[in-house]
């Protein structure tokens, strides 16, 4: 059973870092043409928008983390009586979310272009809205029941391999488009057509698949925390999209577009440390149900060090790569400074503690805890909403990163604690030490870098300074993994080669 879940997790790991570096390439192309077609302001008015109707994450907030918990136990027994009992009622909540939503776009479509009014005329912003609302109302609504039960039997390539053609086919589209000369309008429109596609396939998979039975009642009591897990996901929509609110409102648009295109870089950095747990919630959550809590905390420590190992080494070689990257991306584009240094380092700290957290909420969601930790979700999002506030007025963007950063640390510091006194029963202070050794890796390679020249001048000059601090880096940090963690280093890499010597047999 063990082999069989770290199996699933190296497949569906294999395939979300490869859907990550496709979204990474694509995200790349479709900024630089936005930027370069339309500039500045259209760039960050979209990325404004898509972050606002995000609250479409809100108003779902709670189901997916509770249908999934509810669903591990029916699918080790393969009971699809009660599968379907969690998926009808998933499926009744949904529907009343949706109509909620419908509500809430026309709302913000009306009052949105007020907030741009300085940039672009009312009814730009207004059909804008409208548009990218339907994008996204199709990925969630329309889909998004039966990406839950895929998930919750760690099936989660599936997910990634659908997730691939369509980022592909909404690149390839979207980019002609743009080439072609269509408005920013027309643009949109053809994404939302591609992105409608996903979630009639799952649809009809999960059906056949899984026995789904329209017939069988809804047993609302199985997703009876999903007000408690509510918490969680509104702490977690203010931390995601804090930034972007305050920054559209406070700054104005010019530098949501500076946030975004930084963003751009730490985001698909942080999509691929996601890659690496996205499916280890499933089998967390498939050993709490067995009650095998030896192997939970030996699996603990080894995903720990992963983790913290994998942001160190990525958000170092960021906050060093950084500024060459954005010179050359931005180049051309000059009606705003993207060229900030401090900016860089800020952003590789917020999302090094925004990645380190999920270790923990990773097991407490698994645990299916969301009542209990709900009060540390709230309070993460007002130290990020406060913090950022203030010191937006006195520093500007770096101060809503400082805000960032500040809560991102808490929630760390405070999963960890609960996790390890009320779930897997060790010492919360076992993080200390990888925060500490992250912190000096960080540093000293940081500060090592300030000698080495980074003039470059195009991205294969880029791509070879990159793969010399990223090799520098990798090296510091398994050193220092090897040194200090030598037990669980040698634990994760038996682990490595007994998933791939059992493929290699397959």
């Amino acid at each position: 059973m063990a082999q069989s879940r770290s199996k699933k997790a190296f497949r569906n790991t294999a395939c979300e870092l490869l859907l990550e570096v496709v979204a990474a390439i694509c995200g790349l192309i479709l900024p630089r043409l936005i930027l370069s077609r339309f500039g500045s302001a259209y760039n960050g008015i979209t990325s404004s928008i898509t972050q606002f109707i995000s609250a479409i994450s809100l108003l779902k907030s709670g189901i997916g983390s509770v249908t999934r918990a509810a669903l591990y136990k029916p699918l080790a027994e393969k009971d699809y009586v009660k599968i379907s009992e969690v998926v009808n009622a998933t499926e009744q909540f949904l529907r009343r979310v949706a109509l909620i939503f419908t509500g809430f776009v026309i709302v913000f479509a009306a009052l949105y272009p007020f907030i741009v009014s300085n940039d672009f005329p009312w009814e730009f912003a207004f059909t804008l809205v409208l548009i990218l609302s339907v994008s996204t109302v199709a990925q969630y609504f329309f889909g998004l029941t039966y990406q839950m039960v895929i998930q919750a039997d760690q099936n989660n390539y599936i997910i990634s391999l659908v997730s691939i053609t369509t980022t592909i086919l909404n690149c390839v589209i979207a980019s002609v488009m743009i080439l072609m000369g269509f408005g920013i309008h027309m643009v949109k429109l053809g994404s939302a057509v591609v992105f409608v596609s996903a979630p009639i396939f799952y649809m009809l998979y999960v059906r056949r698949k899984y026995k789904i039975n329209k017939k069988v009642p809804a047993n609302k009591s199985l997703i009876g925390q999903r007000w408690d897990a509510f918490g969680h996901q509104l702490a977690n929509f203010i931390n995601n999209n804090t930034d972007v609110m305050l920054t559209t409102i406070i700054l104005g648009v010019k530098e949501v577009s500076v946030y975004a295109v930084f963003h751009m870089i730490a985001g698909n950095l942080y999509k691929v440390v996601h890659a690496v747990f996205s499916g280890t919630t499933a089998a967390f959550g498939n050993m709490i149900a067995k009650g095998e809590m030896e192997n939970v905390r030996n699996r603990l420590r080894q995903y720990e060090l992963l983790v913290f190992s994998l942001c160190t080494i990525l958000f170092t070689t960021s906050a060093i790569m950084y500024i060459p990257f954005i010179t050359l991306y931005t180049k051309g584009v000059t009606d705003v400074n993207y060229i900030r240094p401090e900016l860089a380092v800020l952003f590789s700290v917020a999302q090094f503690f925004f990645c380190t957290k999920s270790v923990y909420e990773t097991v407490v969601f698994a645990a299916g805890q969301f009542k209990q930790t709900k009060p540390m979700a709230y309070v993460e999002a007002g130290i990020n909403v406060v913090v950022s506030i203030v010191l937006a007025f006195f520093i500007g963007l770096n101060g809503i990163i400082i805000g960032t950063i500040a809560a991102g640390s808490f929630r760390t510091f405070m999963y960890n604690r609960y996790t390890s006194k009320r779930i897997v029963n060790r010492s919360s202070f076992e993080i200390l030490p990888k925060v500490l050794t992250s912190g000096v890796c960080f540093a000293g390679c940081y500060i090592a870098t300030r000698f080495i020249p980074m003039n470059v001048t195009n991205y294969f000059e880029w791509l070879g300074v990159a793969a010399a601090v990223f090799a520098a880096v990798v090296i510091i940090t398994v050193a220092t993994a090897l040194i200090f963690y030598k037990k669980d280093f040698f634990g994760l890499v038996k682990m490595f080669k007994g998933i791939l010597k059992r493929k290699s047999k397959a």
